[in-house]
């Protein structure tokens, strides 16, 4: 058995946590079950080219996946299913899809389990399966923790029906990431239709700002709803350094603190105890700076977005950032191994 990468590198450990992998079949068939796309669908193929250049790197965790991880330095990726996802499948199929891909990461971690974990994909379709679904996952497979792949037509995680998932996700101690997801129809028409071709619509709802805004928005109203009350110690992780709602903070109390809210905390008290945030292969220094000042090092936790988003300065963002070394290997690898239990 060889050794570990950051020892042969004789540096730091990295661990990434917003990695993807896509199921083809399974979404193949999640988009046979949900109809004709209400966007353009023009529009969608231009977009979902943009992004999976490489079907091997897109389509399993071996290959250019493992060569591209020797090549930045990542000792570790945490997986979870990407586009074409069944999480949201408003359909009684999506329990046995979800299940599927599950299964199938878990045994494509077992092949390199010491480079890879995985986060659950779970049925929001049904809640009490979802819930389920988790503690298998957690259980079963060693998964640490599920990730959310936006609202689940028109509804988020405050809505109480979903409750069951976050009473999983604090009885398992693992934490649901709360990543973004194109925005329903009439908010996409309403905000980001404009004259401009159907794959910018697309784009500006998507990646470009407007699911960044969507995810940002899931979080808050996890807070304002009382979720966190709730559940005090449930764990959230939020991409692209907290997806906006993180450079708001001190404004979120001033405001809200002119009305009845309800709330035990202070909304940024939730925020700074119950969320941690990560980069998303936005490496940007001055964002770095931002929230390391904020949040502190200590809620950073490091990605990349791979493969949709390919860095070659993995490893070499932050060793060039003008952190502190604890800071820097807080950020690289213990934060996680931390929350994640690696």
């Amino acid at each position: 058995m060889r050794a570990p990468l950051a020892q042969e590198r004789n540096i730091m450990r990295i661990i990434t946590v917003e990695e993807h992998f896509e199921h083809r079949q399974v979404s193949a068939r999640v988009a046979e079950l949900a109809g004709p796309p209400p966007l353009p669908a023009e529009g969608l193929a231009d977009f979902a080219t943009a992004f999976t250049s490489d079907t091997d790197s897109t389509t399993r965790l071996d290959g250019n996946r493992l060569a591209h991880m020797d090549q930045v330095g990542i000792d570790v990726q945490v997986v979870s299913h990407g586009n074409g996802s069944p999480s949201t499948l408003n359909h009684p199929e999506a329990v046995d899809l979800c299940r599927r891909v599950n299964n199938d990461l878990a045994g494509q971690i077992a092949e390199h389990p010491d480079r890879f974990r995985g986060f659950a994909t779970l049925p929001l379709y049904d809640p009490d399966a979802a819930a389920e679904e988790l503690r298998r996952c957690v259980g079963e497979h060693g998964f640490v923790g599920a990730l959310i792949m936006g609202s689940f037509h028109g509804s988020f995680l405050d809505d109480r029906r979903f409750d069951p998932i976050l009473t999983a996700a604090v009885a398992v101690d693992l934490p649901i990431y709360v990543h973004p997801g194109l925005p329903d129809t009439p908010v996409s028409t309403h905000y980001y239709a404009g004259d401009w071709p159907a794959s910018v619509q697309i784009m500006f709802s998507g990646p470009a700002f407007g699911w960044h805004a969507d995810a940002g928005i899931h979080v808050l109203r996890l807070i304002l709803s009382g979720a966190l009350d709730r559940h005090p110690t449930l764990k959230l992780l939020s991409g692209h350094w907290g997806e906006l709602a993180a450079f708001y903070l001190e404004r979120f109390d001033e405001t809200l603190a002119l009305v009845p809210t309800g709330l035990e905390r202070a909304p940024s008290d939730y925020y700074r105890q119950q969320v941690w945030i990560t980069p998303s292969g936005m490496y940007n220094q001055n964002q770095l700076n931002y929230m390391t000042a904020e949040l502190g090092a200590d809620r950073i936790v490091y990605s990349e977005d791979f493969p949709y988003i390919v860095r070659d300065d993995v490893s070499t963002f932050l060793e060039r950032a003008g952190l502190s070394e604890d800071d820097t290997h807080a950020i690289a690898h213990a934060n996680a191994e931390a929350l994640l239990r690696i």
